[in-house]
């Protein structure tokens, strides 16, 4: 049950090979749509190896959604610990959530399936949730930013809105390329929500 295959000149183990298949068909399929059959076939392996590495499909889809979440968090953490100001952190941790959704892509795109799809047709993940552990940290680095006085309005709000822009420049990258996931886009993200939050507060 060991086994490792050849691929380009490479070799990855059993387990290796059934997770990338299977990520690739999700994404490309769904999670429905997508049979035991097929991920065995793409990872060149049998039946009894697939159920031997995991217990059912559902499990697999479940490890790989929960092992890219932590790598995610994790990194967005590390993320967050650099820089000194809180533009500075804001900006790093945008650039991880960029850096990771594009070496990711699979991953993201079976995120995006699972949120669309009927709820009868889904493991039961709770992806809304996943998703405020985003909004928490940035509004974490925020109440940060707002006791320093390095910037006003409300961290949550800011939080929110930074996270439901990234998401929409995120889903446009993967749908239409456009607009690239770099570090000029997230400076002129972070830039604008942060000057125009300041102007609004004074404003008031």
């Amino acid at each position: 049950m060991t086994s490792r295959l050849q691929r380009n000149g490479n070799q990855i183990s059993a387990k290796e090979s059934i997770r990338k298949a299977a990520a690739e068909l999700f994404a490309e399929k769904g999670y429905a749509a997508t049979s035991t059959r097929e991920i065995c076939e793409r990872a060149e392996i049998t039946k009894p190896v697939l159920y031997y590495h995991f217990g059912s499909k559902e499990e697999l889809y479940e490890s790989l959604v929960q092992d890219c979440y932590n790598e995610y968090q994790r990194e967005l953490r590390r993320a967050s610990r650099r820089g000194r100001t809180v533009r500075e952190k804001l900006l790093e941790v945008l650039l991880a959530m960029f850096s990771f959704s594009r070496r990711n892509h699979n991953e993201y795109r079976m995120a995006v399936r699972m949120l669309m799809a009927p709820e009868s047709e889904s493991p039961p993940i709770d992806f809304i949730e996943m998703s405020r552990a985003d909004e928490r940290l940035l509004a974490e680095v925020l109440r940060e930013g707002v006791h320093k006085r390095e910037i006003r309005g409300n961290p949550q709000q800011i939080a929110e809105a930074i996270c439901g822009i990234a998401f929409a420049m995120t889903m446009g990258y993967f749908l239409r390329g456009d607009p690239p996931l770099n570090r000029s886009n997230a400076c002129y993200l972070i830039d604008l929500l942060i000057e125009g939050c300041a102007r609004k507060a004074t404003a008031r």
